[in-house]
């Protein structure tokens, strides 16, 4: 499973791993819009709700029987997909900065940039996973600079188990260190 706020490069990333590993893609917002799994649309942010339990369902009959590996690519980690089903998380993240340059790059909206950084700041996408995951299958990647090449190795070497370290980002600390915090945090 591949997670991480928007920006971060979810879909690029899965869609080289799951090459590189000779595995499936599933990119689960497509998922839910063509299987109209959402609960409602939402007017303020103009995004789909996902339904999570008529969506974990749908997963469950469309992989059961399956064979062969499936890289996930989702924005909402817990509970979609079963815990038994996942191998590794990966959580992409990327400095607040380095996001919302992304962000204003594809023309969001103000508001949208400031909730998707913020999510960022506060470890939203990196919480869920290790809540419904546990530390021991979450894996953080730092993709604020690099290649993709060097991403999908360490993806790799943490699949093979051969990935010693585990990184830990503190945006907090690391804003406040650069005096960045306050622009975030108004």
């Amino acid at each position: 499973m591949v997670t991480g706020t928007p920006g971060t490069g979810k879909t690029t990333f899965s869609k080289a791993l799951a090459k590189s590993i000779g595995a499936g893609y599933l990119n689960l917002t497509q998922y839910v819009s063509q299987n109209k799994l959402y609960a409602r649309i939402d007017p303020t942010r103009h995004t789909k709700v996902v339904n999570v339990a008529r969506t974990r369902n749908s997963l469950r009959k469309a992989l059961a029987g399956k064979r062969g590996s499936l890289v996930v690519d989702s924005h909402i980690p817990e509970g979609i997909v079963p815990r038994q089903l996942v191998r590794r998380v990966f959580v992409l993240r990327c400095h607040p900065k380095v996001l919302e340059s992304r962000l204003r790059a594809k023309n969001w909206k103000p508001n949208k940039i400031r909730e998707n950084v913020l999510s960022e700041i506060l470890d939203s996408c990196l919480t869920s996973a290790v809540r419904y995951y546990g530390w021991r299958k979450v894996v953080q990647l730092n993709t604020s600079s690099g290649s993709m090449r060097r991403f999908i190795a360490s993806a790799q070497r943490s699949l093979r188990g051969k990935l010693k370290r585990r990184a830990r980002f503190d945006w907090l600390k690391e804003l406040d260190k650069q005096g960045l915090l306050d622009r975030y945090l108004r």
